[in-house]
């Protein structure tokens, strides 16, 4: 009796062994199905590679040396077309020395369009005390506001503006050399 036992336990093992083997193959079996739905596809890469952008400040914006009445309020504006000092016919201003001269940078890059502009409508410059405030940057022309869009060509890479602004002096302006910056940025379209 306990051979029959045993030999319908391994039987049951047989069977076990049988089944397990059966689902072994049939899940081989739909793998293999699956993998024979299954599809490939090369992806095309492209990169575009160009120049980043340069500026260089070639000259430092400078109104001179300018007289005033600390009684009223002043304001000269240098253009940067004639590369001039323009004095308004109200002002306080006159130009006692220093050769008055607008900013010109250089913009370097690749043949696409280049936005240029001035990031501050106004700028204060200090001398240690005071301040004084510098406002309406104008690029190109007189007119050419504060942002404007310029292509290098592969003949030039170099765009050379001059940049202009106007000074504005207050009532009681203390006197001194006042010192600031302006921020130009330049970024491809």
């Amino acid at each position: 009796m306990a051979q029959s036992i045993e030999k319908k336990s391994m039987k049951a093992k047989a069977k076990t062994a049988t089944a397990a083997g059966v689902v072994a193959l049939s899940s081989l079996s739909f793998y293999h199905a699956m993998n024979a739905v299954a599809a490939t596809a090369t992806m095309p890469i492209v990169a575009k590679l160009i120049r980043a952008i340069e500026i260089t400040i070639n000259t430092t914006m400078d109104f001179g040396t300018l007289a005033m009445t600390v009684d009223r309020a002043g304001q000269a504006t240098l253009d940067p077309e004639t590369d001039k000092l323009y004095i308004a016919s109200h002002s306080s201003l006159s130009l006692a020395g220093g050769q008055p001269q607008a900013g010109r940078l250089q913009i370097r890059g690749s043949e696409l369009p280049v936005t240029i502009s001035v990031e501050e409508t106004a700028v204060k410059l200090t001398n240690g005390t005071a301040t004084v405030s510098v406002t309406d940057f104008n690029l190109l022309t007189a007119r050419g506001g504060t942002y404007v869009t310029v292509t290098p060509t592969s003949n030039n890479p170099y765009v050379t503006m001059a940049v202009g602004a106007t000074i504005n002096t207050r009532v009681g302006q203390l006197s001194g050399s006042y010192v600031g910056a302006a921020r130009i940025r330049a970024n491809y379209q």
